[in-house]
């Protein structure tokens, strides 16, 4: 059906037509040689990093992929960035600046070392950490910087890393959702003292459902990464003797899922190059839908497109809410992005955090929404997007 028409009719949440009402395509797609190497591993008996060779391989290739020097794999993002925290001694008293838009997993791994996250503002544009909305929440306290590069775009990093420099504080770099993106000519996960990244299911490639990693140039740091995840326990080398150096956690990585990562990354390219395809797509039709503003790119950014996040324009007029739930009544898969600034969340607010005022991420919060470019998806998808975009924006504006 012509787009023109789609747009003209009845909004499928008040009983009109959907616009689409074929699933929409999975993500994660793991293929047949996803489960030949998970079966391979497991036949091999060797099913840690620990007793088997999986881990080692894999986390070899991922600092080779990134042109690093280390890499250390762990359970999981979260675990990652908690493993940095506690290798660089974080604990209580100390700061660590936190964007207040982001995912959770950002914060909490600073309580769980019983130090403060501070919330700092974002960009209004990239909805990331700026140098300036950091050195508004700089104290004598503060230890160390969590730049997200959010959705797949990443920070300005020079800045930030001048002032870490500066004042003597280490960046630590939240990859989780940015493989892949460049800063200018530098692969995010690299610049930082410490880089760290996700394998969640549905990020930009996975190891199976869980899993991450973290990057450094720093070969003492990444000595003290691999002992705090696994147990605090020095070098296994033949038999091990249970010799425990410090306090650790158990955030290793086993066979299967880095067997699977490695399969995984051979494909990262590819699924790159259709995130941003279908990205490309997406900017130039929704750009042309009045009050809906695609997702802006710096001109020294390289994006990755973890997600596709849109702004609804509070001049539209239009209600978030209602605009997410008509549009998935259109049948395409939509979402709003983090409607709860971290400030905001019971979590924080109850332990006597967040009090400071972060208003581009409290007002972002009733303005962003998420729509999926993952490489399953086609052109033909992204089109049932725009058709149902600009369907709802026109019907809400008529008032439906």
């Amino acid at each position: 059906m012509p787009y023109t028409q789609r747009m003209a009719e009845k909004l499928a949440i008040d009983g009109g037509p959907k616009t689409r009402n074929e699933p929409f395509p999975a993500w994660p797609a793991l293929g047949y040689e996803d489960g030949v190497a998970a079966a391979e591993a497991l036949r091999s008996g060797h099913l840690t990093q620990i007793t088997g060779g999986y881990v080692r391989d894999f986390e070899r290739a991922f600092a080779a992929w990134h042109h690093a020097e280390n890499s250390v794999a762990t359970s999981s993002g979260t675990t990652a960035i908690h493993a940095v925290l506690a290798a660089l001694e974080i604990g209580p008293g100390d700061e660590v600046i936190v964007p207040a838009h982001t995912f959770i997993g950002s914060a909490t791994p600073v309580m769980h070392q019983r130090a403060t996250p501070v919330f700092a503002d974002v960009d209004e544009r990239t909805f990331c950490l700026t140098a300036d909305t950091v050195r508004e929440r700089l104290t004598d306290r503060t230890k160390a910087i969590v730049a997200v590069h959010l959705n797949g775009h990443p920070c300005d990093m020079d800045p930030l890393l001048a002032l870490g420099e500066e004042r003597g504080i280490p960046v630590i770099e939240d990859a989780a959702q940015a493989h892949g993106a460049v800063y200018k000519d530098r692969v995010v996960g690299t610049m930082g003292r410490a880089g760290c990244f996700s394998f969640w299911e549905d990020k930009i490639m996975t190891t199976g459902g869980e899993g991450g990693a973290i990057l450094t140039a720093d070969a003492d740091l990444a000595e003290r990464l691999q002992r705090v995840r696994n147990h605090g326990e020095g070098p296994v080398e033949g038999d091990r003797a249970y010799y425990h150096l410090e306090l650790g956690y158990n955030y290793r990585l086993t066979s299967v899922q880095a067997a699977t990562g490695l399969v995984q990354l051979a494909k990262l390219e590819g699924y790159l190059a259709a995130r941003r395809a279908n990205a490309a797509f997406l900017t130039e039709a929704l750009g042309q839908i009045e009050g809906v503003e695609p997702p802006y790119v710096a001109d020294w950014a390289t994006h990755s497109y973890y997600k596709f996040v849109c702004r609804l324009r509070p001049e539209s007029g239009i209600d978030i809410t209602r605009f997410v739930a008509a549009v998935a009544a259109e049948g395409v898969p939509v979402s709003r992005r983090y409607p709860t600034p971290l400030h905001q969340q019971p979590v924080f607010k109850n332990a006597g955090l967040g009090e400071a005022s972060c208003p581009v991420a409290e007002r972002l919060a009733g303005e962003l929404f998420t729509l999926l470019v993952h490489p399953t998806a086609t052109v033909e998808d992204m089109g049932d997007y725009v058709a149902a975009v600009g369907k709802v924006v026109q019907g809400l504006a008529r008032g439906e």
